[in-house]
């Protein structure tokens, strides 16, 4: 009961620095002067405080989840000190900016305003520059010394072999739920494609494979980041198999909430529809994902202790 008190205390002391955070962030990448038209546009002191509504309630949900997610993987880590600092970095900038906005560059080049994907990357680095360090701090996972585990010992082959599995999964989900979940709504199609009109999942595959065999290439490209930027997660856990799992789907599917802020880029059903288009994909290849690269985990018997011990207080 304690322990679950002390994890609560210090996941609500994450949400608050995570907001610091990203109210630095926004002004060092310049990006809190963008929202100034839509500030202007709301005259009246009703609307001000329904704009800062909108705005807020996203920002403290997201934060909150980020904020949750990034606790329990520092609590389940083994590593660490630097070691975890500079992996969770490495995870969390790779999942959290450079993944989506290379994909806003090939897909959304020409309705993004000049400057701004630079500045989402300079955020993104300043974000968990400051919060992954705090975060490792707030956990008391700084000093303490790291816990004996077993590591993962896995052949260039099979981490080929695994990689490029993954890879190829992460492409059939990404265009299965790309046309079954967000190609439905017609305010995304007219958005992307200058038209209403729906195709059958064959033709369009069939279009992209004849007109822009690029993006299957790209997409593949992708997936295999997804799974580096998870594989350091995967290493550092010291869990039972399907944990491990659970773990990478929730460090996978919590990006997508950020698709609830407020957004220049597209209409708010546009984004809604790629929350859930991202959401569920996202936590079905993390699931996959952690559950193939933890293919060789097994928990040492201190951690297994340790697990029990915490089930039974």
């Amino acid at each position: 009961m304690k322990a679950a008190a002390v994890f609560a205390l210090r996941v609500l002391v994450l949400i608050l620095v995570l907001i610091i955070v990203f109210m630095i962030a926004s002004k060092v990448a310049g990006i809190a002067q963008a929202p100034l038209a839509s500030a202007q546009a709301a005259s009246t002191p009703a609307a001000q405080a329904q704009q800062a509504a909108s705005l807020l309630i996203p920002l403290l949900a997201y934060t909150s989840l980020v904020s949750l997610v990034t606790a329990w993987i520092i609590q389940s880590s083994s590593w660490r000190g630097l070691k975890l600092i500079a992996a969770l970095v490495f995870t969390f900038y790779g999942l959290m900016t450079f993944i989506s906005q290379i994909e806003s560059i090939a897909y959304l080049r020409a309705k993004i305003p000049p400057g701004l994907i630079k500045s989402l990357f300079v955020m993104g680095a300043v974000v968990v520059v400051l919060f992954v360090p705090l975060a490792v701090l707030i956990m008391g996972k700084i000093r303490s010394p790291e816990q004996p585990h077993a590591e993962r010992v896995l052949t260039l082959h099979s981490q080929a072999a695994r990689f490029g599995i993954l890879a190829i999964v992460y492409v059939v989900l990404y265009y299965l739920f790309g046309y079954y979940v967000a190609w439905q709504n017609p305010e995304l199609r007219q958005y992307y494609s200058g038209t209403t009109e729906l195709r059958s999942f064959y033709q369009m595959m069939r279009s992209t494979a004849t007109g822009t065999p690029w993006m299957l290439a790209f997409q593949f490209g992708r997936g295999l980041l997804w799974a580096l930027f998870a594989y350091p997660v995967v290493r550092m856990l010291n869990n039972r198999r399907i944990e491990t799992a659970g773990i990478v789907a929730a460090l996978f599917g919590v990006w997508s909430f950020v698709l609830f802020m407020p957004n220049p880029l597209m209409p708010p059903s546009v984004a809604h529809s790629h929350f859930w288009e991202t959401l569920w994909s996202d936590l079905l290849l993390g699931a996959i994902v952690g559950w193939v690269l933890a293919a060789d985990a097994r928990p040492t018997a201190r951690s297994q202790t340790q697990s029990m011990s915490a089930g039974s207080s």
